[in-house]
């Protein structure tokens, strides 16, 4: 296949699209569910977070980190206390970008079958 064929495209582009840093993040059910709580609390601090799971704060914290480094979080500093938060318009774009890289492979591979047989 050379880099001109459509089909080798689209799969570099869902390769781009689901990078292991983005599919570890949301490949773990402690992000996941830290995921739901900022979705449920909005912004907070890690004492508040951390409050919601049976985990250790410094382990939630570094859940938090995974989190923000995949682009699914964002932190600021509000006087001591660190707040977490959710960067809704960033995930949305990722989420995005993944659909639309899997539509154009699947239109060039994966064609949906025809409900009646061909002759």
């Amino acid at each position: 296949m050379t880099s001109t064929d459509p089909r080798l495209a689209a799969a570099q582009a869902l390769d781009r699209a689901l990078d292991a840093t983005f599919l570890d993040a949301v490949g773990h059910p402690v992000r996941v569910e830290l995921i739901r709580a900022l979705i449920l609390t909005g912004a907070a601090d890690i004492a508040t977070l951390a409050s919601q799971f049976p985990q250790d704060r410094s382990v939630i914290s570094r859940h938090l980190s995974v989190l923000e480094r995949a682009g699914i979080a964002v932190s600021r500093r509000k006087g001591r206390a660190v707040v977490y938060d959710l960067d809704g318009p960033g995930l949305v774009a990722r989420l995005g970008q993944v659909q639309a890289a899997a539509n154009a492979l699947a239109a060039i591979c994966c064609p949906p079958k025809d409900t009646e047989p061909r002759e």
